[in-house]
């Protein structure tokens, strides 16, 4: 099985896992809801036939007090019909018999204990839910009175709308699964996608994945998405060009160990002619100019290799730009001065920027070194420095060399290139752009290149005053 598929189902037992655990949650909340919104339903029902009942009692108890107790009975009589839609029985009470049934709702056992159903400051859920009825009394002159009311007779109107609530709650919970579902799906299919791109990873792929676009709208797992595929784009490019630099490191270090090899096979020969001192000395001089020659390009490739990963630590000080640029050109008069190249410094004075003034140097270093090999006798550098509104320090190193063309400015930053290889005669191995271009990134700069062939090239070092 791929690691796509692995990643899939993975995935997939993550979403019913995910799914399932919010419906538990949530069929957890409706019933806890549910017994909330039950327990209102009844509350409201028991404050609404307590309320009945005390109205009915205190229009009942008007009547003894200003009439007589056959007055009563037979108002009670006459007309039940109020007692019977209420679910409530009017009783004749005394202390010695059992209450004595007069009218209303028939249902109501006659021989019940009209004591045990007084609220006498019961709780609502004791009187109401526990207890089958609920009574009231009343005093007569000459005995008393009694109402109660059937409580289980009233369950029915609040278990239905109980379930009438429940049931939209049902239907609110199977809408928002479906939506639920969808959500997770959609927010989870960048791992998907993210999956796949592990599996071509896994498969040696990388020739699949390109730089991602930077306009697209990225929120939620797309970032993680992006992130990822961003990664793998540069470690394609890493890997690309480790593979174009072992290339060029195993052509152009072939020269000088070749010419090692065949110094010495020439010496050990000329031993048997005579010439051994000489010859050796010779080949001697001439493996150790090629072995540093050797050695230089692996320094300058490790050095090079230490700046890409970031090795070199950065110490970011106050640093004057003025100074260092007034610095470098110092080192390079005497150089100019021989091959009769004009070199000029046009600076402003105060240009202070936050950066590390040991790798700032070296980056112009690297640049005035690049442009006097390439500048011909007569010609001119200029070293200039500018401020910006935006908050931008700008360091041009301009010469009147060769230049490059249009199709190899981008090429010149890459290790180990040249222009022109058959320029034997300009030392170098096609590392100091490169090397520049890699500190200045590390520093939080960019470097840029404008040239045109036979006028010169212009290269500018781009600083933040307060990266």
């Amino acid at each position: 099985m791929s690691l796509n598929q692995h990643v899939e189902q993975a995935l997939l037992s993550t979403q019913r896992h995910l799914f399932f655990r919010f419906m538990a949650i949530l069929l957890l909340c409706l019933v806890l809801i549910e017994v909330i919104v039950g327990a209102l339903f009844f509350y409201d029902l028991y404050h609404v036939e307590k309320k009945i009942l005390n109205t009915l009692s205190v229009e009942y108890q008007r009547i003894l007090k200003f009439e007589s107790d056959d007055k009563l009975i037979h108002v009670l009589t006459a007309n039940p019909q109020r007692l019977i839609e209420n679910n409530i029985a009017a009783f004749s009470v005394t202390a010695s018999q059992p209450a004595q049934f007069i009218a209303g709702d028939s249902e109501l056992p006659s021989d019940l204990n009209f004591h045990a159903y007084l609220p006498n400051d019961k709780f609502w859920f004791t009187a109401f839910i526990f207890e089958p009825y609920m009574a009231i009394k009343m005093q007569g002159s000459v005995q008393d009175f009694g109402l109660v009311l059937d409580n289980q007779a009233r369950y029915p109107s609040a278990i239905r709308q109980w379930l009438m609530t429940f049931f939209a709650l049902i239907i609110l919970v199977l809408v928002t699964s479906v939506f639920i579902r969808r959500l997770i799906k959609n927010t989870m299919s960048p791992l998907v996608t993210l999956g796949e791109q592990l599996d071509k990873l896994s498969q040696g792929a990388l020739d699949s994945f390109s730089e991602p676009r930077e306009h697209e709208k990225k929120d939620g797992l797309d970032v993680i998405n992006h992130s990822v595929h961003l990664a793998i784009s540069r470690l394609h490019h890493v890997i690309a060009t480790m593979d174009t630099t072992v290339d060029a490191i195993a052509h152009d270090i072939r020269t000088p160990l070749s010419r090692i090899t065949l110094a010495s096979e020439s010496a050990l020969l000329s031993a048997h002619q005579g010439k051994e001192k000489v010859d050796m000395e010779s080949a001697l001089s001439d493996c150790a100019e090629y072995a540093e020659q050797a050695s230089n390009m692996l320094t300058a490739l490790m050095k090079l290799n230490d700046e890409l990963a970031g090795k070199r630590q950065i110490q970011c000080i106050p640093t004057d730009v003025n100074d260092v640029i007034t610095r470098v050109a110092h080192w390079y008069e005497g150089i100019a001065e021989e091959k009769s190249i004009t070199m000029r410094c046009v600076t402003q004075p105060g240009t202070i920027v936050n950066s590390d003034a040991d790798k700032l140097t070296q980056i112009l270093v690297n640049l005035v070194d690049n442009a006097l090999k390439y500048t011909d006798s007569g010609g001119e550098i200029t070293l200039t420095s500018s401020v910006h509104n935006d908050g931008h320090v700008e360091i041009h190193v301009v010469d009147t060399g060769i230049g490059i063309a249009s199709e190899h400015q981008d090429l010149v930053f890459k290790r180990l290139y040249r222009v022109d290889p058959s320029r034997s005669n300009i030392d170098g191995y096609g590392l100091g752009l490169s090397l520049a271009s890699a500190m200045l990134n590390n520093i939080g700069g960019t470097l840029l290149l404008e040239s045109e062939p036979g006028k010169g090239s212009t290269f500018t070092i781009r600083l933040n005053v307060n990266p």
